[in-house]
Order: C-alpha cells, then sequence, then structure tokens
C-alpha cells in the first residue's frame, strides 16, 4: 500500500472506530473494534476488519448491523476526512485474531502433554 494510502487507512480506521463507539445507538456495537483498514491504490474501496465477542448469531446480527449502516459511515467519514472521494467500504470479520487465539491453545496444550 502506498504511503497515502496507508495514512488515510489509519484515519478510516480511527474515524469509525469513534463513530461506531459514540454515535451508534446499537449496544451490541460497544464491544466492536476495527483492526484494520485496506484501501485499494485508487482509494476507492476499502475493507474494514473488526473483531466483536458473541455467538455465531450474534456476529450475524452485527454483520447485517455493519452493511446496514455503510452508507452512514460513509457519510461520517466524507464529514470528517478531507477526501475528494470517500471509499466504499466493506466489512469483513478479523479471522487472524481467533486464529492466533487458537494457536495459542495449542501451544499451551502441547507444552502441558510434555
Amino acid at each position: 500500500m502506498k504511503q497515502r494510502a496507508r495514512r488515510i487507512a489509519e484515519m478510516i480506521q480511527r474515524e469509525i472506530g469513534q463513530i461506531i463507539n459514540f454515535e451508534m445507538r446499537d449496544p451490541r456495537m460497544k464491544n466492536l473494534t476495527i483492526t484494520g483498514v485496506q484501501l485499494s491504490d485508487d482509494l476507492g474501496y476499502a475493507k474494514i476488519y473488526y473483531v466483536t465477542a458473541g455467538t455465531d448469531a450474534e456476529l450475524k446480527q452485527i454483520k447485517e448491523t455493519l452493511v446496514h449502516a455503510q452508507g452512514f459511515l460513509r457519510t461520517k467519514i466524507g464529514e470528517r476526512i478531507d477526501m475528494k472521494y470517500v471509499p466504499q467500504i466493506k466489512f469483513f470479520f478479523d479471522e487472524s485474531i481467533a486464529h492466533s487465539a487458537r494457536m495459542d491453545e495449542l501451544f499451551k496444550e502441547i507444552k502441558t502433554g510434555e
């Protein structure tokens, strides 16, 4: 990712986190953390990665809420970040955190099994 895209991605990550935590009224969103933003080189598209706790049903509801709020979030980003065009946004659950936790569990099992 180019330097400008990286800088804008960091701003988008910070602002979306603030918007979700302080401006969205859905209590399920309070435990949501934005873990990263990946922008396309032309800054037209943003993949936003998040983590949160909950059952599979709750995770599905949170994903649906994020998809429903994309327009609202995109508008807020446009108000807060000086950009000619605000990127299209799409949300992805960050599997890397869960994968890391599972790897830690496996290492602990191996260590105690010795």
